[in-house]
């Protein structure tokens, strides 16, 4: 290549991470730098002085001080850049923790995306599986605030059509409770409702206009909320309008024990079998949590090709437990790493839940295998770009594929001493956090430098925020906690003789479903 092939710009450190496999292997670049072509896309990386010397007239970006990645994926999100504590619903089973969530003030779509996003770009993650929970109406905001901030995303909205107090027969449920009761929470769970023909004229119309025209930007998932809140004949249709259509499918499976007692006393089959045979898995499928999956489930997970995001914060957070990630990255399941709204500090720091996820997987034993560095770089960047069907264009700094790159200030991790014999991957999944992120750039565009964002008028968005959730909640709200509130003792009631397994929470299982 010479140098009048291309008006590039350099994006230079003193380490550059090219690609981390899913063995864990790593090719770590010393004084090095990723030429930029002027449409955003990677023309090679190499040795700063090469790629110097034959593109001279090139912009340079960084001094070969910082440490230059891949752009971060976020494998899980529900787009909560205000979290769900500081909105009013302390940490707890996700079993009376979702029924909780119903008081919740409401919120502009459009404001909480542009803040979720400036979380997301403060770690370092430069796209999100974000998965909406809320109402059909919210999408078009959220979609908005990616467009603009011009951050990748893997966008779905979760659909329920079943077990929308409990894991069992909702009217049953309310059958049990006085009467009083009874009717304020039917009334909040008919006014939950979507059909599945509104959901999926939605999914389908967003595909056409945010997918179609900018595929390597936006991808438009089918997202039935988890094999639980979904009857199998919902299923059977979303897998047959993703075929149909080309589509990905991201759901919620065995996050809690719970959720695998339901399928005992169902079907008498593991949740992962079930969607197995309905078609639900394969290269275009995500599972978010999977932390009860057993031996055959993974086995399942290896051979139909799914993915799954990995949420440590979150399963620690919501009593959920811990996944299996030593056994589903040996048995060969591509995994990635998901904040899922619910940081362990609330900052939705990926740097800091990649950390935790390092360390979270280091069980007793001198000879036991823990999950090396390259491996959960991988899971932070190819294994989510997998995940969310975007891995031919990002998770790597190869030429053809997308600038998006991040650049950590090494002197700040390394400060004030750093021993040279270090590994360097060793130190940045260690040490770094996203107070380390100094530059992070989206197809060659600084999107965010040194705390700044440069298309972002950030004072004017939290200040939206705060007028929002400042205010009175709206009556409606406030009716809706009054009844979550009366309705937590009743919802742990109904669970009380479920018969719980005996031993660690993270040992894998091979028992019956």
């Amino acid at each position: 290549m010479t140098q009048t092939q291309s008006a590039a710009t350099l994006v230079r450190g003193r380490y550059v991470l090219t690609r981390a496999e899913h063995d864990g292997a790593a090719t770590l670049l010393n004084d090095a730098a990723v030429a930029v072509a002027a449409d955003g896309s990677i023309i090679e990386a190499g040795s700063f002085d090469d790629l110097r010397s034959r593109h001279a007239a090139a912009d340079v970006i960084g001094d070969g001080s910082h440490f230059v990645l891949p752009g971060l994926v976020n494998a899980h999100h529900h787009g909560r850049g205000v979290s769900y504590m500081q909105l009013g619903q302390p940490d707890g089973a996700l079993e009376t923790w979702l029924n909780l969530a119903w008081g919740r003030k409401p919120m502009d779509s459009y404001v909480m995306g542009l803040y979720t996003l400036m979380q997301q770009l403060r770690s370092g993650t430069t796209a999100v599986m974000f998965n909406q929970a809320g109402p059909l109406s919210e999408a078009e905001g959220t979609l908005t605030a990616f467009r603009e901030v011009g951050m990748r995303t893997a966008f779905s909205i979760g659909f329920r059509s079943q077990c929308f107090l409990v894991y069992g027969d909702d009217d049953e449920f309310l059958a049990g409770l006085p009467d009083d009761l009874s009717q304020t929470a039917r009334a909040v769970v008919e006014g939950s409702r979507v059909a599945f023909e509104d959901n999926l004229n939605l999914v389908l119309d967003l595909h056409e206009r945010y997918e179609k025209p900018d595929p390597q930007a936006v991808r438009i998932l089918l997202s039935p909320s988890g094999y639980h809140w979904a009857d199998e004949d919902t299923l059977r249709r979303i897998v047959d309008t993703a075929r149909a259509n080309n589509m990905g499918i991201h759901t919620h499976v065995l996050e809690t024990v719970y959720q695998r007692l339901y399928a005992n006393r169902t079907t008498g089959q593991s949740p992962v079998q079930r969607l197995a045979d309905i078609g639900m898995g394969g290269p275009g499928v995500s599972y978010a949590h999977c932390v009860w999956v057993t031996e055959d489930d993974i086995r399942i997970l290896t051979e139909t090709g799914t993915s799954v995001s990995h949420n440590a914060s979150s399963n620690l957070r919501l009593h959920s437990g811990i996944a299996p990630v030593r056994a589903m990255l040996d048995a060969g399941v591509n995994v990635g790493i998901g904040t899922d709204s619910v940081g362990i500090n609330d900052d939705d720091d990926l740097l800091q839940e990649i950390g935790l996820s390092q360390r979270l997987h280091r069980v007793p034993g001198l000879d036991n295998r823990h999950v090396t560095p390259g491996e959960l770089l991988h899971m932070a960047t190819l294994g989510g770009a997998k995940a969310l069907t975007l891995d031919e264009h990002i998770g790597s700094l190869e030429p053809g594929k997308r600038a998006d790159i991040v650049m950590l200030n090494w002197d700040r991790v390394s400060y004030p001493y750093l021993d040279s014999e270090l590994d360097p991957l060793e130190v940045l999944v260690s040490r770094a956090r996203g107070r380390d992120v100094r530059t992070v750039l989206i197809d060659g565009r600084v999107v965010y430098n040194n705390g700044e964002f440069p298309t972002l008028n950030v004072p004017a968005i939290t200040m939206r925020i705060q007028e929002v959730l400042q205010g009175p909640p709206p009556p409606e709200a406030l009716i809706r906690r009054q009844a979550a509130q009366a309705l937590d003792p009743h919802i742990r009631a109904y669970y009380r003789d479920w018969q719980l397994p005996d031993g660690p929470q993270h040992a894998l299982r091979n028992a019956r479903a």
